[in-house]
């Protein structure tokens, strides 16, 4: 297969203003006044074109077309810009980009209108936990998710964390969690707050109701005026030898245990 020749001259001077262009994406500022993100990697890439996302520009080294050739046929020659792998490297937020990266329009899931089910974090402020908690919410067949002053949904290491699972995955950033609550309640949703100890096991809960489940920041959790306004505390029996469990492997248990034949729960 003969490969699509570029539009663009590669580019080797690290002074080229493209490079400025995209360091600037690795704030949140930077990616809301240039209204488009910074995607990293193969994978990456691979899901915001099953995703149909409009991508804005893909940057990649000579050594990466070669290997990618079936890829690289899928964006117009007008998008494309190789560069050396030097100038790659200073455009990328990883230590070993892997060839290749792209820009890309926000994508904007739409919010469900009667959603099952769910998910609400509170100052989340990890990238990695974040990225982890969206991609297990997708996997979790998770309708939407709410965020509260937690970390950007759309940097680069939450992206990747993610895994592609925040371009099909309905994300609502809020500034105060409370009223997400009242809708909840509303709309015939059970609100229900994690917590260390103190609240019911989470294998004795219906996980067939329609829910709202939120999970609280890495190191405090829920603060005790959220977990009030719940209706439903819940907790996950463990071992005293740690104090609590990592807010990611938490929200794996809990959203998975919704998707378990109830027969199957003691």
């Amino acid at each position: 297969m003969a490969r699509q020749r570029p539009a663009q001259s590669l580019i080797t001077s690290l002074r080229n203003p493209l490079v400025q262009q995209l360091r600037q994406l690795h704030t949140a500022h930077g990616r809301r006044q240039a209204g488009v993100l910074l995607l990293e990697g193969t994978h990456l890439l691979e899901e915001a074109l099953r995703h149909d996302l409009s991508l804005k520009r893909l940057i990649f080294t000579e050594r990466w077309a070669e290997n990618h050739p079936t890829l690289l046929t899928q964006v117009p020659p007008s998008l494309q810009q190789p560069v050396s792998e030097g100038v790659l490297a200073a455009m990328a937020t990883t230590v070993h980009p892997d060839g290749v990266a792209a820009t890309t329009s926000f994508p904007h899931a739409p919010w469900p209108r009667q959603p099952r089910f769910l998910l609400a974090l509170d100052h989340v402020q990890d990238p990695g936990n974040l990225g982890t908690l969206l991609r297990t919410a997708l996997a979790a067949e998770v309708a939407g998710v709410v965020l509260t002053q937690s970390a950007d949904p759309w940097q680069p290491k939450v992206l990747r964390a993610a895994a592609g699972a925040s371009f099909a995955l309905p994300i609502r950033q809020v500034s105060n969690l409370e009223p997400v609550l009242v809708e909840a309640h509303d709309r015939g949703l059970r609100t229900m707050a994690t917590c260390v100890a103190g609240g019911l096991p989470y294998t004795r809960l219906d996980w067939s109701l329609p829910s709202l489940l939120v999970l609280g920041n890495e190191g405090s959790g829920l603060s005790t005026a959220m977990v009030s306004r719940c209706q439903v505390a819940v907790s996950i029996p463990h071992s005293d030898a740690v104090n609590s469990l990592n807010v990611a492997v938490a929200g794996s248990l809990l959203l998975f245990e919704r998707l378990r034949p109830a027969a199957s729960r003691t």
